[in-house]
């Protein structure tokens, strides 16, 4: 694949899953679908200059920066920004095997509480998580389709003893849990003689092919990590999977340095400065993955196309990516903002979409129409703006509002 194609691929996933409500998901299409020419053929827009705010329709968004956000004042919400912050240090599967870009699950998961384990794994495991003191983690999940699964993540534990107590109870606990009627049995993963873990057989619903699952948990200081793989016939495609996710994500955790328990309440909620010049998304409805800023490692969790979405951030030097109710994406200058939002317009050019009215006064803005929603992206100073609305007034009202708060103030 090359630097053209990886870009290209990125996005058809994500907006349909942004359109419901959540950022990911399979049924709008796929990284390698083709653009339909109504969309694809608009020609691409070019940066412009910056327009007056009185010109734009805002709504009632805001267009002003919030105060200061300071630190999370409670534990609770220490939690939360520290898995997110988490993400900036999680191996994605795409790492493990370029193939694995397509959502599986959820894709996500920023583990705030044992209790969300439950999405990824038996009850039983985040039981075991529970009683050793879990305080949060991070999940990243990929699938490359009729071939291979991986999940893999980190959890944070109160300190290494916990840890490797958690280490040995979680994958106790997930080998009792039976699947379709066969107990898992352990296996090694290869150079990785301190990981525990278990393997089982099982054929996916509505197939007849089996498949071989494994599961593993390895200590590693005050951290667990942690990987669901699954391979398409044989077991060794699947360990082996999980020994290379070790590999990488081992000595990228060690460049985490987790807030002290005692001092989560302390966390800073936006180091960057710029999470309070996007536009928020509305608290207590939000996905915890919302109103927090990434680096861009750690934004890719998020994108249909992870590779390509890598590239694209290398080559426009993106530094930051705030993720409120709009998402912001901070580059080098200009007109590397202007390649990011001429991308993503193109990314989710594909069947199925069409062509809407640009944002009304904002040259260089570009919205697109779904089965269900629209989706405008746009540029101003050095930001890439990109938004979703189930009615396109309200997608130019955001687009204006975010423009104006970023290149007025």
């Amino acid at each position: 694949m090359n630097r053209r194609e990886s870009t290209t691929m990125r996005r058809a996933t994500r907006i349909g899953a942004a359109l419901a409500g959540a950022l990911m998901i399979a049924a709008c299409g796929s990284p390698t679908e083709q653009a339909t020419p109504t969309a694809e053929q608009q020609p691409a827009p070019a940066p412009a200059q910056i327009v007056s705010p009185d010109k734009l329709d805002v709504g009632g968004y805001p267009t002003t920066p919030r105060p200061a956000l300071g630190v999370a004042g409670n534990a609770p919400a220490g939690i939360v920004a520290e898995t997110q912050h988490m993400a900036d240090f999680i191996v994605g599967p795409w790492d493990v095997d370029p193939d694995m870009v397509y959502p599986y699950l959820s894709s996500t998961y920023l583990i705030t509480a044992p209790a969300a384990l439950e999405q990824i794994g038996p009850a039983t495991v985040a039981v075991a998580a529970e009683q050793r003191g879990m305080v949060g983690g991070f999940v990243s999940a990929r699938q490359a389709p009729d071939k291979s699964i991986l999940v893999n993540g980190v959890l944070r534990f109160p300190d290494p003893a916990a840890a490797t107590a958690a280490a040995g109870e979680m994958s106790q606990a997930a080998a009792q849990q039976s699947i379709q009627g066969v107990t898992p049995t352990s296996t090694a993963i290869p150079g990785h003689a301190d990981a525990v873990a278990s393997t089982y057989p099982f054929t996916p619903h509505g197939t007849e092919r089996p498949w071989a699952a494994v599961r593993s948990f390895t200590p590693r200081g005050p951290f667990v990590l942690m990987q669901m793989a699954q391979s398409i016939d044989v077991l060794d495609p699947a360990a082996a999977m999980v020994a290379k996710a070790i590999d990488l994500q081992g000595p990228l955790i060690d460049q985490f340095t987790p807030t002290p328990i005692d001092a989560l309440a302390d966390v800073a909620l936006d180091p960057t400065g710029l999470l309070v010049r996007t536009i928020p998304a509305e608290a207590g409805t939000a996905p915890a993955s919302k109103n927090a800023a990434y680096s861009p490692r750690g934004a890719v969790h998020f994108q249909s196309n992870p590779v390509g979405s890598a590239t694209l951030f290398e080559d426009a030097g993106v530094t930051v990516v705030a993720m409120g109710e709009a998402n912001v994406y901070e580059a080098k200058d200009a007109p590397s903002a202007s390649l990011v939002a001429n991308s993503f317009g193109k990314e989710v050019s594909v069947d199925g979409v069409s062509a809407a009215d640009p944002v009304p006064a904002l040259p260089g803005s570009r919205c697109l129409q779904f089965p269900k929603g629209f989706y405008c992206v746009a540029s101003g100073d050095r930001y890439a703006i990109e938004v979703q609305a189930d009615q396109l007034k309200d997608a130019h009202q955001q687009v204006a509002a975010q423009y104006v708060m970023l290149t007025a103030h």
